[in-house]
């Protein structure tokens, strides 16, 4: 990459791979304003990109790492460089490793990738105990090559029981690993390494797993909620209103207005987007497998609620429990906590989304209407699956849109036989942290992708 534009289209794929969302308007937008930058100035130059190509606070952080990396000497290109293939070529040789160590009478086994790069994630130990199961099992007179399947399945089951038990911080790591590379070894390196700070200098509470928060840190947590929800006020809607400020021309009213002109249109009618806002419903799975979020949900409801004024909030377990009235009240988040917590019969108990859904559908159908948003938060853990999907396909034709906050890592989704019963009917999106909520409801969540 030699000139500023290539440079500059280069930095903006790295930003993308990052997960900033960048448009192609707003890279125009940056090479425009870099012709205002008289003599060469690098704050400057950071200022400008800045100003053009982020739009939302949490990604500063991704930014500052990126362009730090990015934009340096050339001798620090060149070590860049040499790192980059240094690592390749470790990968490269770990790969092999891993296949003339994982084979069944010298013919390697069909393992998927994720579960290649568990097996190299494993300690020394644990490696070697798979390495005698897989000599033990293919020697032996009676051992036929028929048998293959047979061990790939006991060893896909042992190691998905490492990939569960894997913290969500480790299997970030190694959704990172296989993350699409973009062909171009500075590209990649910068992506690697911006990647793997893992957030420096942004608010640690924005990355954190929430089923690890701390007491002291709910009051910080259902404050970035409230700034979050805000978001959800302010739905673009493309339906229009008559207004007096020159923006969009409303042909029809223009072409009425001028009538007495004889036609000449010299009185204008303009229009301009309505803002529209969406009634919110949503549901909360409480029950014994979502506990441990607890310490987000119900933050998440309560700031929901107190920034939205057209919403219904329910959580469930074994059944559906109406909750809007605790979240509108002018009581502190404590109060509001213990008081729902000591009178629900809901929390920790087992789950039927089935019922819940159907209790809605039935006892509370005013709710369901063209204009609603549907939330549902949950791990998507549930009896009845089957029926629980046949229910989410009734209610998706009755709203706008059936929104799911799925609070399991993504590439744990693979082992719940229901998420792709439910995907059909829904949205789903991974929700474990601040960071995921911060970018679902950057979306327009309106609409329909």
């Amino acid at each position: 990459m030699n000139s500023l534009a290539d440079n500059l289209v280069g930095f903006v794929q790295i930003l993308r791979q990052l997960g900033v969302r960048v448009s192609t308007a707003e890279t125009i937008d940056a090479v425009d304003s870099l012709t205002v930058i008289e003599h060469f100035d690098r704050d400057e130059f950071r200022a400008a990109l800045k100003s053009t190509l982020i739009k939302n606070a949490e990604d500063r952080a991704a930014f500052d790492q990126a362009f730090n990396l990015f934009f340096v000497p050339p001798e620090s290109k060149q070590q860049q460089r040499e790192a980059w293939d240094s690592k390749q070529q470790l990968d490269l040789e770990q790969s092999q490793q891993v296949q003339e160590e994982l084979v069944f009478q010298g013919r390697p086994l069909d393992l998927p990738e994720e579960l290649k790069d568990v097996y190299k994630r494993l300690p020394e130990q644990e490696k070697q105990r798979l390495q005698d199961f897989l000599e033990k099992t293919s020697t032996g007179a009676n051992v036929k090559e028929s048998f293959q399947p047979i061990v790939e399945n006991l060893l896909k089951s042992s190691l998905s029981y490492h990939h569960r038990q894997l913290s969500p911080e480790d299997l970030a790591q190694l959704a990172a690993a296989r993350r699409q590379l973009l062909g171009h070894h500075e590209l990649d390196h910068v992506v690697e390494s911006a990647a793997g700070l893992g957030g420096a200098g942004k608010n640690p509470l924005l990355h954190k797993n929430m089923q690890d928060i701390a007491e002291h840190e709910i009051p910080q947590v259902t404050a970035l909620i409230k700034r979050l929800a805000h978001r959800l006020t302010t739905r673009i809607s493309r339906r229009f209103r008559m207004t007096g400020r020159r923006k969009l021309i409303d042909i029809r009213q223009s072409i009425r207005r001028n009538m007495r002109y004889g036609g000449i249109m010299i009185a204008l009618k303009y229009k301009t987007k309505k803002i529209h806002k969406p009634n919110i419903v949503v549901v909360c799975d409480v029950s014994a497998s979502m506990t441990k979020y607890v310490r987000f949900t119900l933050p998440l409801l309560y700031g929901l609620s107190n920034v939205v004024k057209n919403i219904e909030t329910f959580i469930f377990a074994t059944d559906l429990e109406k909750v809007t009235d605790y979240f509108r009240r002018n009581d502190d988040f404590a109060q509001v906590s213990e008081k729902l917590v000591t009178s629900s019969t809901q929390i920790g108990q087992g789950t039927n989304l089935f019922i819940a859904l159907t209790s809605l559908e039935q006892e509370y159908k005013q709710l369901l209407s063209p204009s609603t948003l549907l939330f549902i938060i949950s791990d998507a853990n549930t009896l009845a699956p089957l029926e629980t999907a046949s229910e989410l396909s009734v209610i998706s034709k009755k709203v706008k849109r059936i929104l799911w906050l799925n609070t399991q890592p993504k590439e744990r989704w693979s082992q719940n036989s229901a998420i792709p019963l439910f995907a059909k009917h829904s949205t789903m999106f991974e929700c474990y942290s601040l960071a995921h909520l911060t970018k679902i409801l950057s979306l327009n969540l309106t609409r329909h992708t």
